[in-house]
């Protein structure tokens, strides 16, 4: 029988899940870029999500203790834990004039365009075309595909929840489990994440420490994916001279960004009536899956000289057309906190730097 507390706690995380993915993701994201090709998408989706991934990045590698002293033998507790970072003003906005794309800038507009977490109203507008022989050595350019850049969402932090339980084992050690089911708004996004760590303490193994009863120091280390999913909206543009599928449904178009997080740390803590205090330091990677899945229209003109249709404009059907892996960053990582301790309740805060500042804040259920 599940508690009444479990489910509140459940409902809270959910709860804060959806607010946020609603902010994020309050519309279909449109993206046009595709029409231009496949190389210029997905250069300009790197730096346009770039800022989700790392804000991401950090939370997953936030929360994973609040003491470095592990449990006795069968205890446990159970930790909602919420992280947040947020992205310095120098990741609201990105350079096109830097990305070394095929499309053509609008020389009248702004070549710097916001990422998803910034926001503005102007931005810039690519164009592609082509040169055409039209017979006779004739040649025409021939535009085939123009758009204005996708705006950002404006929300430049991202709390990430998460449900951690941790189990002592033999010889001083703790594994921990973090788990967060598939949550999302209406059609518009939806975000999961699992993890696995541990902890082990090493003041057992080193004469004299372990006589310090207030004092521990362990190794600690962990491992979390979070999968994301935003659904996007590319059509071929009105104007395109031959559609082969005027009423093809592009309702499968989505990008999905899965995030994994690996951190490293060797971790203090002084345990005092009701209060611990705990630092840590080490080290956190992450890297990043970025997938466009779905069908999309191509655009391109059609230069067969024997076709009736030379100089016009139509499009090709590509499926799944981005399929990559990059690393996201690897930093030191440094870490102070605190935490309450209340009978078998505890409360604790932590800040953590690794690439953004990050905060986190939790509440739990611990026994010996």
């Amino acid at each position: 029988m599940i508690k009444p507390y479990a489910k509140r706690r459940g409902l809270l995380i959910a709860a804060i899940q959806i607010l946020f993915i609603a902010s994020l993701f309050s519309q279909n994201l449109v993206l046009d870029v595709v029409r231009g090709g496949v190389d210029d998408t997905e250069a300009i989706l790197q730096e346009y999500l770039k800022p989700f991934a790392n804000i991401v990045g950090s939370d997953l590698n936030a929360g994973w203790y609040n003491t470095a002293r592990p449990h006795e033998l069968g205890g446990l507790d159970v930790t909602a834990t919420v992280s947040w970072a947020k992205a310095p003003s120098s990741a609201l906005s990105y350079d096109l004039s830097t990305l070394n794309l095929n499309g053509n800038l609008d020389p009248s507009l702004p070549t710097v365009a916001p990422t998803i977490a910034g926001e503005q109203e102007e931005r810039p507008s690519l164009s592609y075309s082509q040169s055409v022989d039209m017979g006779g050595g004739n040649f025409q350019e021939v535009e085939y595909a123009r758009f204005t850049v996708p705006n950002g969402s404006g929300v430049d932090f991202f709390p990430l929840p998460m449900l951690q339980l941790t189990v002592g084992l033999p010889f001083g050690t703790d594994v921990s489990a973090r788990f967060v089911p598939m949550v999302g708004y209406r059609d518009y996004g939806k975000i999961g994440l699992w993890g696995v760590g541990g902890k082990h303490s090493i003041t057992q193994w080193i004469p004299g420490l372990k006589e310090i009863k207030f004092l521990d120091i362990s190794v600690q280390g962990g491992y979390t994916k979070v999968n994301s999913s935003i659904h996007v909206v590319v059509e071929p543009q009105p104007d395109v001279d031959i559609d082969d599928n005027p009423t093809y449904n592009w309702n499968d178009q989505f990008i999905n960004q899965n995030v994994e997080g690996w951190t490293l740390n060797l971790i203090a803590s002084q345990t005092l009536p009701v209060i611990t205090f705990y630092q840590g330091i080490g080290y956190a990677s992450s890297l990043v899956e970025l997938l466009l899945e779905g069908h999309y229209p191509i655009h391109y003109v059609i230069t067969d000289m024997e076709s009736p249709d030379l100089g016009k404009t139509t499009y090709e059907i590509l499926e799944n057309p981005i399929s990559t892996k990059y690393e996201n960053f690897n930093n030191l990582r440094v870490n102070v906190g605190a935490r309450i301790k209340l009978g078998v309740l505890t409360l604790h805060y932590d800040f953590t730097y690794t690439l953004y500042a990050t905060h986190s804040v939790g509440v739990g259920i611990s026994f010996r």
